[in-house]
């Protein structure tokens, strides 16, 4: 699962398996299976600009907001305040939507908590259509969002009922690219090997994180 900006939701297999999802082809001779354009940085954004409107014009940091968000969103446990996330056209829908709003409910923690609920259901939904038997083992996790909110990790992993383990760089889309370019290169027979090679790399020499 790639959660950023965008997000998706992929399925790698052997030969192509065709259904209600894109299949491409992808390295090593594999297809990938996956949704794509669902809910996440970019619906969040729209939250975000909404609750930080008068906070802007005080000069207040983008990056202290979202770090308030995730202890806000952390202090709440559970949540009857529902969130639709469907701001723009995609597998989800197009209309979003926040509703079941009471007295006590409409805090940022509530509905960045609720924001987090809905996107895990959404994550699980694709799942079930892309892997119909749920034979999945283990989640992948990249992105921005995905690597700020471990919450959100955490209710995916509830919803799928499987560990998962996250990109060991924030800054996945290079280290896609150094994967490719060993291959190119030829220090490595394939993709699959050169990310094996850098799974035992990074599993002994663990990247030392900017913040």
């Amino acid at each position: 699962m790639n959660i950023s900006t965008g997000s998706q939701v992929g399925r790698l297999t052997e030969g192509p398996l065709l259904g209600n999802y894109q299949t491409r082809p992808f390295f090593d001779d594999e297809f990938a299976n996956l949704f794509s354009h669902l809910p996440a940085g970019r619906s969040l954004n729209v939250l975000v600009d909404l609750i930080s409107e008068f906070a802007m014009t005080k000069h207040v940091d983008v990056e202290d907001i979202w770090d308030y968000i995730a202890r806000a969103a952390d202090d709440i446990h559970d949540t009857d305040l529902q969130v639709n996330l469907g701001f723009f056209p995609g597998p989800c829908g197009n209309e979003g939507a926040i509703s079941n709003i009471r007295e006590k409910n409409l805090t940022v923690g509530n509905l960045f908590r609720a924001s987090f609920d809905n996107m895990a259901e959404n994550y699980h939904k694709c799942a079930l259509r892309l892997w119909p038997d749920q034979s999945w083992e283990r989640i992948v996790f990249s992105g921005g969002v995905a690597r700020k909110f471990p919450l959100l990790r955490a209710l995916i992993e509830k919803r799928l009922r499987v560990k998962s383990r996250l990109c060991p760089l924030e800054e996945d889309t290079l280290l896609g690219l150094m994967v490719l370019s060993r291959v190119v290169s030829g220090r490595a027979g394939s993709v699959r090997q050169s990310m094996d090679d850098l799974s035992r790399h990074y599993a002994s020499n663990p990247p030392i994180s900017a913040g």
